[in-house]
């Protein structure tokens, strides 16, 4: 009878812990998936009100000042697109902060307020534009209505960013507990499981080849499922539960060292020679997980980095948006320090001459009295030849005589070479090339093509700008040239009015004289 409720006990309790292990999992699994949810979320919230800026306002922008440079029907595009998709995005918007109970959600309408109101400002510019009103379009242009719908702007995305990223901190938080609940739970349930199990055989049968068996069954699975040193030796009944033992102790160490945020921790005895034959064991499991969660760790350091540079380059780029020159040295400056280059130049497409090129426009750490004037022609160099295939080039080995970084203990040759194209709807409008000691990452060359698409759109934004002003300015003056050849012709006419007079007079004279 006492046995016969020993073995019950044992399965009652191992059913018991199975169900429970099956429940957490289930609850674990549900929190990993909202997890996913609200990243998702949170992701696409973000984008949509960045396109608030970026589609609708530069959108209007870049249509009003192309069209009114041009009157070319096809620069309406960005002006048409971003007034057909301004109420969708903001009722994208309104939803997502409806779904996540955004408490500053009011915000949003006031935003839509200014877009509204700039879209009746970008309408009636346009109107102006189309009945070539050039002198009033450009009045219209420097009132900057932007400034106070980008403040209104800014004062609803910095609290609903940082409302997005403390949303996703407290769900990566779920995450982290999760993962640790599941290993947790996993390892509580080895550590339960087979001690039972071992109890169990132990108290049916307790012969010693019985028990031999049990340890020899202990060991081949403590290889197989929990860690294998990758040796084949015979142990003692002792040497094998001190192994089982410590293989549970290591795994218990190993799993609060990963879940306090220690990525470099180490399974004791694992190897290169072993580390292969330990896939599918607990041990490498949870070696895995370290790694792929130390790469979550290094992605989201990388995407912070980013975005951070990114939101200081963009506030760079509106600064010095009005002065090209302070523009261009401003962002070289930031962009070679940001990416911890040595050096870093911008070349800017010139079409001001007969034939276009490439001119420096500004500089980081170069000889400015020897590049101050430099000039690239089209398809010349690997700047010129970068322009022409649109897509960034990368050398690991600099020319001899290239370029030289020069500091107060001399000067030597970089080692890696990046020549990014910056671009603006497809079309490249400027060069960035910055020289290191170090190889550039992908990611690092991924932030700087982003941040060439600001810097793109603000050259492009200025060039046509400017542009602009020079054919006013010279529609002005030719008015003026004609206003005083009139005036001249009517001087003469006036003269030659009085001559006749004279001639007229004259001839009465001389015909009373006859």
């Amino acid at each position: 009878m006492k046995k016969f409720f020993t073995e019950n006990l044992v399965v009652i309790i191992l059913g018991v812990s199975f169900l429970t292990s099956t429940l957490f999992a289930i609850r674990n699994n549900i929190i990993i998936e909202r997890n996913h949810v609200i990243q998702k979320q949170s992701d696409l919230l973000k984008q949509k009100t960045q396109d608030i800026l970026v589609k609708t306002v530069h959108g209007l922008d870049l249509g009003v000042r192309g069209y009114g440079l041009t009157k070319y029907d096809k620069l309406l595009a960005p002006y048409q697109e971003a007034i057909a998709i301004s109420a969708g995005t903001f009722r994208q918007v309104d939803s997502l902060l409806a779904v996540q109970n955004y408490p500053e959600r009011a915000g949003l309408q006031d935003v839509k307020q200014e877009v509204d109101k700039y879209i009746v400002f970008s309408n009636q510019m346009m109107a102006v534009a189309k009945s070539n009103e050039n002198e009033k379009l450009v009045s219209m242009l420097m009132e900057d209505r932007g400034t106070a719908l980008w403040e209104r702007y800014s004062a609803f995305k910095v609290p609903l960013f940082k409302f997005e990223d403390d949303l996703i901190r407290e769900s990566q938080a779920d995450y982290q507990f999760a993962v640790r609940s599941n290993l947790i739970l996993q390892i509580a349930f080895f550590v339960i499981g087979f001690p039972m199990i071992f109890v169990f055989v132990a108290k049916v049968k307790k012969e010693r080849a019985a028990r031999k068996k049990v340890l020899e069954r202990v060991e081949t699975t403590d290889v197989t499922f929990v860690f294998n040193p990758g040796t084949k030796e015979s142990k003692s009944d002792d040497a094998i539960n001190e192994t089982s033992i410590e293989n549970i102790r290591s795994a218990s160490t190993f799993v609060q060292a990963v879940a306090s945020g220690n990525y470099e921790v180490e399974w004791k005895g694992m190897t290169s020679e072993n580390i292969k034959i330990n896939n599918s064991t607990l041990a490498g499991n949870l070696v895995n997980l370290r790694d792929r969660l130390k790469e979550i760790k290094k992605e989201d350091e990388q995407r912070n980095w980013t975005n951070e540079g990114l939101a200081e380059f963009s506030e760079i780029v509106r600064t010095h948006q009005q002065n090209p020159e302070e523009l261009s040295i401003k962002c070289i400056s930031f962009l070679t320090k940001y990416i911890q280059a040595q050096q870093g130049s911008l070349f800017v497409l010139d079409q001001s001459g007969d034939v276009p090129a490439l001119k420096l426009a500004g500089c980081y750490a170069f000889d400015k009295r020897k590049f101050v004037e430099k000039t690239i022609g089209i398809g010349e160099g690997i700047v010129g030849q970068a322009y022409l295939e649109g897509e960034p080039i990368m050398l690991k080995q600099i020319p001899q005589g290239y370029t030289r970084i020069t500091s107060g203990l001399g000067d030597s040759t970089p080692s890696s070479l990046a020549i990014v194209p910056l671009k603006t709807d497809s079309q490249v409008v400027a060069i960035l090339e910055v020289a290191t000691f170090h190889q550039l990452a992908p990611y690092q060359i991924s932030f700087l093509q982003r941040a060439g698409e600001f810097l793109a759109s603000a050259i492009n934004s200025t060039t046509n700008t400017a542009q602009m002003k020079r054919m006013l300015s010279e529609a002005a003056t030719r008015e003026e040239e004609m206003r005083q050849r009139e005036e001249e012709l009517r001087q003469n006419m006036e003269e030659l009015q009085a001559t006749q007079e004279e001639l007229a007079r004259r001839q009465k004279e001389y015909d009373r004289m006859n």
